[in-house]
């Protein structure tokens, strides 16, 4: 926008509508664009990072299978290097280097994570210690996050519906892995699960007409 200093007005014209003098061209309007700046040496420079960064994982998680099988092949401990890469390659191509939608990098956080932690946990015995109550706290955690960046971002909420609901579903899974027998601990479940329906509750209650507006999009209602 360029704004006349004699009238105070600002307009796109070139001209100011009122005393009609020429207008300089303001350098904010001079950088303003339709859509977002689109950096290709930058998007080039992140996709090459990323995958050196899977070249070097895969690379390592090789190697370490070797030595492990050459040194104490009775106890695979090459399993856990492997989730532990993942999670790395994970957080740094999706999390780091991508410019994907915030709300998809923490529900990527979570699920890789969760992933990571029951791969740790059946390896080291079956302890349980990450269905019973790991798994539970960092889906909460997830839904906690994303309800405490859609406050922040009120006009623009629906842009988190998705990640929202994928992260409520989650919050059943607990309760599932419970009523399974996989779980033994049943209050962490029940808290997972009973905060993801005040969420969704939440939601229903104070953005009823834009929550079935979402509904209807996402299902073809």
């Amino acid at each position: 926008m360029n704004r006349c200093p004699n009238c105070d007005v600002s307009t796109d014209d070139q001209h100011c509508p009122l005393c009609r003098s020429q207008l300089d061209v303001a350098e904010d309007a001079r950088a303003a664009a339709w859509y977002p700046y689109y950096d290709p040496e930058k998007q080039k420079k992140r996709t090459s990072i990323s995958r050196l960064a899977i070249l070097l994982g895969t690379l390592a998680v090789i190697i370490c299978f070797a030595i492990n099988l050459i040194v104490i092949p009775q106890f695979l401990w090459v399993f856990y290097v492997a989730v532990g890469v993942f999670y790395v390659l994970v957080s740094l191509s999706h999390t780091i280097l991508s410019a994907s939608h915030i709300g998809g990098k923490i529900t990527a956080q979570v699920v890789s994570l969760t992933l990571v932690l029951l791969v740790i946990d059946f390896l080291s015995g079956d302890m349980q210690w990450s269905v019973d109550y790991a798994v539970p706290f960092l889906i909460v955690a997830g839904i906690l996050v994303i309800s405490i960046i859609i406050l922040t971002v009120r006009l623009k909420w629906t842009g988190y519906f998705s990640f929202l609901m994928i992260m409520i579903v989650l919050g059943f899974l607990p309760l599932v892995l419970y009523l399974s027998g996989i779980a033994t601990v049943l209050w962490p479940s029940i808290i997972a699960a009973v905060f993801a329906v005040t969420v969704f509750t939440i939601l229903l209650l104070f953005a009823n007409r834009t929550l079935m507006t979402q509904l209807g999009r996402r299902f073809h209602l």
